[in-house]
């Protein structure tokens, strides 16, 4: 209780810290968000890219928004859906181009068009003097594998550990490769990313795995790396359909794991003792947002459980073929089952639970379970109070390919830098350490005071 009471007493010393460098000078029942890129303080040279989140109730047909830098217009684009989450917002991308102003406060004007709210905002640019390392000396760098061509950040932990990433990931690509019996067609475009992104992995227009000491989303970079080249040669194979449910347990099963290497059927039976278990007509039809662990853990067990009842070249068929034009993804996937197995979603359903139910599972795999679910939704937590661009739904994730063109690293390097962010951040790199060691009670300990500290956040934003 001591060393809660003494982080909630720095914790109120240090609110309202975060919201100095960005304040809104004028703005008149306005309802709209704003949100900067790069992450943390911005310095002469950025190129700024910026987010504006339009309320719930904003028609948003035919509407446009510009920013504006005095008489000089920066930039007018249209609202529309963003990441995962599909979040309603004007996108900007590197959309002010800092050079050459001086250091202070600038200001920006935002016009709703056509006849719509205009506000302004205060931006601070810092000296660039003031840039922390690796600064703005950083650049791009690849390295070429037999696998893969990967590009990282100078100056960053994956720069400083290039060698034995290199060998991981020719490592990890002949493995995939081996269990699913295809070869990559050609490199892989591997990014590490020195930031937290989402739980530290997406597949796009490239891998992009996050690799970083301090990596507060807990996930090892060997496993998300693995996790991620499955989706990448998936993707290759192709498909008719693609259901995410399918797309996430195919590469949970054969990387034998989520986060970590893992007994998941096993687990899965667990949330099925601890009633979290989601039915998989539910959960195929809203995965990304369904609870991410539990759908994981489901999604790689009936993966493994199919492969196993059937083989894996039945299954690859069944997988292949499914037609997307049957309807919601349940129906997809119940035509599927029907036109291959002979068997209704139902029905694989009461098998899949029939095979978990002769699964061991101890006192230990249901802590861990729950911790494990615990641990994910405080990550995830945090992420959306104090590092949005990093939540998964909406993560700030610019392609590569673009950024590297234009010589811009930033929006991958920075991150908010706070004291709270720190605090907050090393609790969870000291929570996952505890679990991966099955030093459960201190998992419990730091997960609970990372919650209390976000109460105390959010009951003070509410002020």
């Amino acid at each position: 209780m001591r060393r809660i009471f003494i982080i909630l007493l720095f914790l109120l010393a240090a609110c309202g810290v975060r919201s100095g460098v960005r304040e809104q000078a004028a703005k008149p029942d306005i309802r709209f968000t704003v949100i900067y890129h790069p992450d943390g303080p911005l310095y002469v040279g950025d190129r700024v890219s910026i987010e504006v989140l339009s309320p719930s109730d904003f028609k948003s047909n035919n509407k446009t928004i510009r920013v504006s830098l005095g008489q000089k217009t920066l930039g007018e684009t249209n609202f529309g859906p963003f990441g995962i989450g599909g979040r309603q917002q004007a996108t900007f991308y590197w959309v002010w181009d800092t050079k050459g102003l001086d250091s202070g406060v600038h200001t920006l004007t935002f016009s709703v068009l056509p006849a719509g709210s205009i506000w302004t905002e205060n931006v601070s640019l810092l000296p660039v003097a003031d840039m922390p390392a690796p600064g703005p000396d950083a650049h791009w760098e690849v390295a070429e594998t037999a696998c893969c061509a990967i590009h990282y950040v100078s100056g960053t932990d994956a720069a400083r550990d290039i060698e034995t990433l290199k060998a991981t990931a020719d490592a990890d690509a002949a493995d995939v490769e081996q269990r699913l019996g295809v070869k990559f067609k050609d490199k892989i475009p591997l990014t590490f990313l020195p930031r937290v992104l989402g739980q530290g992995g997406f597949t796009s227009t490239g891998v992009y795995v996050s690799y970083l000491d301090q990596n507060y989303a807990g996930s090892t970079a060997k496993q998300v790396v693995h996790h991620e080249m499955v989706h990448w040669l998936d993707a290759q194979m192709g498909a008719k359909a693609r259901l995410q449910m399918l797309q996430e347990g195919l590469a949970v099963y054969f990387s034998d794991g989520h986060f970590k290497i893992e007994p998941i059927p096993a687990r899965a039976e667990a949330l099925i003792q601890l009633k979290w278990y989601i039915p998989l007509r539910e959960l195929v039809n809203s995965f990304y947002d369904s609870q991410h662990e539990i759908g994981y853990i489901e999604a790689g067990a009936l993966t493994g459980y199919m492969i196993k009842t059937y083989g894996w070249e039945k299954y690859d068929a069944f997988y292949r073929d499914l037609n997307p034009q049957n309807g919601p993804d349940a129906n997809v996937l119940n035509a599927g089952l029907q036109a291959h197995f002979h068997l209704s979603l139902d029905q694989i359903e009461t098998g899949f639970k029939a095979w978990l139910s002769q699964q061991t599972v101890t006192e230990n795999d249901l802590t861990d379970v729950r911790l494990t679910i615990s641990f994910y939704d405080s990550v995830r937590r945090y992420q959306q109070a104090l590092d949005p661009s990093a939540y998964f739904m909406t993560a700030w994730l610019p392609d590569g390919d673009d950024m590297r063109q234009r010589g811009i690293v930033a929006d991958y390097l920075r991150h908010p830098v706070s004291a709270i962010d720190r605090q907050i951040e090393s609790l969870l790199v000291s929570g996952n350490a505890s679990l991966l060691a099955g030093d459960y009670k201190t998992t419990e300990l730091d997960i609970r005071i990372v919650n209390t500290l976000l109460d105390v956040i959010a009951n003070t934003q509410k002020k």
